[in-house]
């Protein structure tokens, strides 16, 4: 915030004389006391600094994003325990991927899931240095505070499912000065944000194009109609999202009937719901047929969004795939796989989309009829 200068106003001559009799006689009366004062503190050694804490070694990660937001960090080496959620074959969670072996075998501390707090007398068997807690509410994190008795960092990056981008910086930087990987975390934020001005330079100037994502998985995967209002890879992709004119940001239901009436020309598939998509369409492909984008084949499948918490690689690189297909002339040099793959060497530290594809996981356009797709070049 721009502060404003502060003015001084001129002394008259007599104020001015009297300001300065007054401070030579202070001067005058003080000379004898600063020079012991000086002396003093040449005969006493300063205060040593307080020491800087060391990295936290023995980690544990409760509740949704806080393992992925440890894998980001390469330091889910560290962890002394699990969530029985987190040992699940969760194939739509990216960072599942590229987790240490081995972490199926450390203990369980408790079920884990969405607002699920931990076995408490575990934790304290375990002796974590700190413990990494992601979308528990206040009352659940007082308790583990008060009961638990262990150093607590809170992580956030937006209301479960909602990616908030400036709450993901803050965590990555907490957490990474918490476990001594400050550098990593720069990196991670300065790799993020170089991402979205590169895809704004592309498109942030161009007329958007109205686009539709189904399948949005929230506390499970569903249909076609499952879908989120204020979807930040659609809107960095420079797509007017048709969900938004049903209400604020967030995860929602559509009627069907609505659905064909806005009849979007572009229908982005979310790959956590596929499956069901699938079934849904050999179940009633007449519904789908009435949809523009069906019949045109502009359908496309993206990487999954949301897999206990949101993967934000997977934002990302669902992001540049929706932009080639809303804006190709803007991206007509952008290799959509090769900078996949980037992304996730970046996040994961290895290129995992051929380990997703072997998994039912893509980038492409979508063949509702024999369930497979063409990737996106």
């Amino acid at each position: 915030m721009d502060t404003k200068p502060t003015r001084r106003t001129p002394d008259t001559p007599a104020t001015s004389a009297r300001t300065r009799t007054i401070n030579h006689g202070t001067a005058a009366r003080c000379t004898r006391r600063q020079l012991l004062a000086l002396l003093a503190a040449t005969l006493i050694p300063p205060a040593p600094s307080p020491a800087r804490a060391a990295p936290s070694q023995r980690l544990l990660a409760i509740g949704p994003g806080a393992l992925r937001l440890l894998t980001y960090l390469a330091v889910a080496d560290r962890l002394v325990g699990v969530e029985d959620f987190e040992r699940r074959a969760l194939t739509t969670s990216s960072y599942r991927y590229a987790l240490p072996t081995g972490i199926d075998a450390l203990p369980s501390i408790g079920p884990g899931g969405p607002g699920r707090m931990p076995d408490l007398e575990q934790v304290l068997r375990l002796r974590p240095d700190l413990v990494a807690a992601a979308a528990l509410d206040d009352q659940q994190l007082q308790a583990l505070r008060a009961r638990a008795g262990v150093e607590l960092l809170v992580l956030d990056y937006g209301d479960t499912g909602i990616l908030r981008i400036d709450e993901l910086i803050g965590s990555l930087q907490a957490l990474g000065e918490a476990v001594g990987r400050g550098q990593r975390a720069a990196q991670l934020v300065a790799a993020l944000t170089d991402e979205l001005d590169a895809l704004h330079r592309r498109v942030g100037a161009t007329p958007p194009v109205a686009a539709y994502l189904g399948g949005v998985s929230m506390q499970g995967s569903h249909g076609l109609t499952s879908t989120q209002a204020g979807h930040q890879p659609l809107r960095w992709a420079g797509a007017q999202n048709l969900a938004d004119r049903a209400g604020p940001a967030g995860h929602l239901f559509l009627d069907r009937e609505q659905l064909l009436l806005w009849d979007p020309p572009v229908l982005f598939i979310d790959g956590g719901g596929l499956a069901g998509i699938l079934t849904e369409y050999a179940r009633d492909p007449g519904f789908y047929h009435r949809l523009r984008a069906v019949r045109t084949g502009q359908v496309w499948l993206t990487l999954p969004f949301n897999a206990y918490n949101t993967n934000v690689e997977n934002a990302l690189v669902n992001a540049w795939m929706m932009a080639k297909v809303l804006h190709p002339e803007a991206l007509a040099d952008i290799d959509i796989g090769a900078r996949a793959g980037a992304i996730m060497r970046t996040f994961l530290g290895a290129d995992i989309m051929p380990a997703l594809a072997e998994h039912g996981h893509g980038l492409g356009r979508l063949d509702l009829e024999q369930g497979r797709w063409t990737p996106v070049s």
